[in-house]
């Protein structure tokens, strides 16, 4: 029936998760603990991306970073290899959608993403290799 209002006290009732103010969890190991090689940048940045996201406040306990840590293994492997990459991609997608990674799974798992006036994962103001692009026209300009 429309109008009953059923639907908006649903969303409503939908924790809204809000960022960190520092990355929370483990920092990735240096190398990956069971080949001993370096992490691929981009493994390296969705494991920082998750520590510093609202999804992090999910993740209250060791087990919990424990299957991040091996969910960014798998996501290694995948990036790394070219035969069973149809394998690992469906185990990954499996474990993004359990973590809640894109907006269907936090919806499905009943709990929403920060406002759209949100625009930063978070306020963490440690290193990163991200810049304005301010910054990025005066280095242009000075190069050039």
């Amino acid at each position: 029936m429309a109008g009953n209002g059923r639907r908006a006290s649903k969303i409503a009732a939908m924790p809204l998760l809000s960022s960190p103010e520092e990355p929370v969890g483990p920092e990735l190991p240096d190398v990956r603990p069971d080949t001993g090689d370096e992490w691929l940048p981009v493994t390296r940045r969705w494991y920082e991306d998750l520590r510093c996201s609202p999804l992090a406040q999910r993740m209250g306990v060791g087990p919990d970073w424990d299957f991040v840590l091996d969910t960014a293994l798998l996501k290694d492997d995948f990036k790394r290899s070219r035969k069973g990459r149809a394998i690992l991609a469906a185990e990954i997608r499996q474990r993004e959608a359990m973590i809640g990674v894109t907006p269907k799974t936090r919806n499905d798992l009943k709990f929403d993403a920060p406002q759209a006036n949100d625009l930063k994962a978070s306020s963490y103001s440690g290193s990163s290799n991200v810049i304005s692009m301010e910054e990025a026209r005066r280095q242009r300009r000075a190069v050039g």
